[in-house]
């Protein structure tokens, strides 16, 4: 398990596939798999059977999130070296100055989508391009984005209505 922050009101966990080489691209149906069975143990350990939750993965990270009431999304991505994911944000509508807004750019497009329904705005999206906090109220949600391990973009969406 990757310790990271918990925001107020949600619980989060990010887990490496066990077994996988660092990095390494693992089958979609195990990563599926590690996702279902990470939600299910932080349900339980938390309390939480019922409610919002969101799932994310990646190359050999897994990611989930579970919430008393509100709405949340979670999303992580490999950042490969050679993926032109500036070229990615600028064509959602929010061009930036370089990788580090690419992913948060994208990260925070699928996590929105998973918590909301709908793709977000591209205003919203330029606001979180010029954005640099990892913890932060953004379009009236809250939005937290860090880099995992150097390897991994991670963001986590929730309006907690």
């Amino acid at each position: 398990m990757i310790q990271a922050p918990q925001p107020n009101g949600l619980v989060y966990e990010l887990r490496l596939v066990p077994g996988a080489a660092r990095g390494a691209r693992v089958a979609h149906a195990l990563q599926s798999a590690e996702a279902a069975d990470l939600l299910a143990a932080l349900r339980q350990r938390t309390g939480l059977a019922e409610g919002p939750s969101s799932k994310s993965h990646s190359r050999d990270l897994v990611a989930v999130a579970v919430a008393k009431a509100g709405l949340v999304g979670i999303d992580v991505e490999f950042r490969a070296p050679d993926r032109p994911i500036e070229k990615v944000a600028e064509h959602l509508g929010a061009p930036v100055a370089n990788a580090d807004g690419g992913y948060r750019v994208f990260t925070f497009w699928e996590a929105y989508f998973k918590a909301f329904g709908n793709w977000p705005a591209k205003d919203l999206l330029r606001e979180v391009a010029a954005s640099v906090e990892p913890l932060q109220r953004v379009g009236g949600m809250a939005m937290l984005h860090q880099v995992i391990e150097r390897d991994f973009a991670f963001t986590l969406v929730w309006d907690q209505r």
